[in-house]
């Protein structure tokens, strides 16, 4: 099975608030834009993403929101992506993929997850996103332990989650699954919620491009 090169490795900058213009600029893969009022993040239901001339995926992040508002919210920003971040079941998943939308299901991971009970979610998600079991619905800060991921067999691609940041650039370089896709980075990057440190994000990506 051929390993995901880091050449190729994908970079999601989560929980923009401010500055998208420029964090636009550095050409992240993924910009994700959080519609989840509990989270610091939260840009608001009526938020309307700055037009981004470059082709960067726009994804809207949700927690256990209703259909229509998912719906609504996508219309209107012209969403790529929908990320799930909450308890959504496969067969909510199911509605929103035969209405057409592509989504990315998140998953708090730990030492007792058993990546079997995902399953059902396979045959109606582009992405999957790993990211730490904390009470939070992410951008915790918090990491899990990578090496859990051995155990992730299917074949839905993966964005890896949970605290990553520059100094991890190492240990991103030596692991290396088959089906890793991408990286997600949020609250390590950032100077207060929302508000992201283009100078870190711009180093950290250009190591990644750079390979």
């Amino acid at each position: 099975m051929k390993l995901q090169s880091l050449k190729s490795l994908k970079v999601k900058i989560c929980g923009i608030k401010f500055n998208v213009d420029k964090i636009a600029n550095l050409l992240p893969d993924f910009i994700g834009f959080i519609f989840y009022p509990n989270s610091p993040r939260f840009v608001g239901f009526n938020f309307v993403i700055p037009k981004i001339k470059k082709k960067i995926f726009k994804i809207g992040v949700f927690v256990n929101e209703s259909e229509k508002n998912i719906l609504k919210i996508k219309t209107k920003n012209k969403l790529d992506f929908i990320q799930l971040h909450g308890t959504e079941s496969p067969f909510y998943c199911e509605k929103l993929f035969k209405k057409g939308l592509k989504l990315i299901k998140a998953f708090r991971v730990d030492d007792s997850f058993f990546f079997e009970k995902i399953v059902d979610y396979v045959p109606f998600c582009t992405y999957f996103l790993f990211d730490s079991n904390t009470i939070y619905y992410g951008g915790s800060g918090q990491k899990f332990c990578w090496k859990k991921l051995d155990e992730y067999t299917f074949q839905i691609p993966f964005f890896l989650s949970g605290g990553i940041e520059i100094q991890d650039f190492d240990r991103i370089k030596n692991f290396l699954h088959p089906q890793m896709f991408g990286i997600d980075i949020n609250s390590k990057f950032e100077i207060y919620p929302g508000k992201k440190d283009e100078i870190k994000l711009n180093a950290f990506i250009k190591k990644i491009r750079e390979l």
